[in-house]
């Protein structure tokens, strides 16, 4: 599907035997981001998105699965993305984004925490802007962004 033959690691589609390697990723970084709180709203709402989403994994052969990427595909939308900590700046979040894009057909739409400096600087680095704020909570806020 999407090969990064430098770095030797691929996108496939997501198999149910990938959840425990996904929710080890999604933990550590929620355990990143202080500001979010307890990790049990946000466990569950991913669970929650799960049956009606388009899923991918990235896959690197001596270290497993090392991101996924969640998409409701009726509207574009970028429910989750994340990225093991090791493998981050090697283009998985990149190539993950491509993916969902082609399979989208069209522009994509994400909400990223504002507080989350790093993942916004990476998102306009690849040509995403903001469209509108999210969220009701300004400390706990989030902005809306849309692919070029």
């Amino acid at each position: 599907m999407y090969t990064h033959a430098g770095a030797g690691w691929h996108i496939r589609d997501y198999r149910t035997s990938d959840g425990q390697a996904c929710m080890s990723i999604f933990m550590a970084c929620l355990r990143k981001f202080p500001w979010r709180g307890a990790p049990r709203p946000y466990v569950a709402r991913l669970i929650r998105s799960l049956p009606g989403s388009r899923i991918w994994v990235a896959e690197e052969p001596s270290a497993g699965i090392i991101g996924f990427l969640t998409l409701q595909p009726h509207e574009a939308y970028i429910d989750h993305i994340f990225v093991h900590e090791d493998w981050r700046f090697c283009g998985v979040g990149r190539g993950l984004l491509e993916v969902a894009r082609e399979a989208a057909g069209q522009p994509l739409t994400l909400d990223v925490d504002t507080q989350n400096f790093g993942a916004r600087k990476a998102y306009e680095a690849l040509g995403w802007h903001v469209t509108a704020s999210a969220g009701e909570d300004p400390a706990r806020g989030q902005i809306r962004l849309v692919s070029p």
